[in-house]
């Protein structure tokens, strides 16, 4: 399952210190980071269906993702990447799942 070892890639891969301070998607950069964590878990465990309110706050985060991507430093460039990339992957599991 992709969505597992991009998790497992990411939890990996921890957060680097220049995020500190930084905003996306109207959240602290860590914050953030501890919402997609608890939503990627609960969907990995069956516990939690994603439904059109998640599916729109995702989709919210990955666009703030691409953008503080592009404006951001080497650290967090590649950190908002790895973040998007485990976004991109829970929205097509949660599709997948409910299909």
């Amino acid at each position: 399952m992709q969505l597992a070892r991009l998790w497992c890639e990411h939890l990996a891969a921890g957060c680097p210190s220049e995020l500190a301070g930084v905003e996306i998607a109207g959240s602290d950069a860590r914050a953030l980071d501890a919402e997609i964590t608890a939503c990627v878990s609960a969907l990995l465990c069956s516990s939690m269906t994603v439904d059109e309110r998640i599916e729109r706050r995702l989709a919210e985060i990955r666009a703030a993702l691409i953008g503080k991507q592009a404006e951001a430093e080497a650290p967090v460039a590649a950190y908002c990447e790895r973040l998007n990339r485990l976004v991109s992957a829970m929205l097509t599991e949660s599709r997948v799942g409910r299909a």
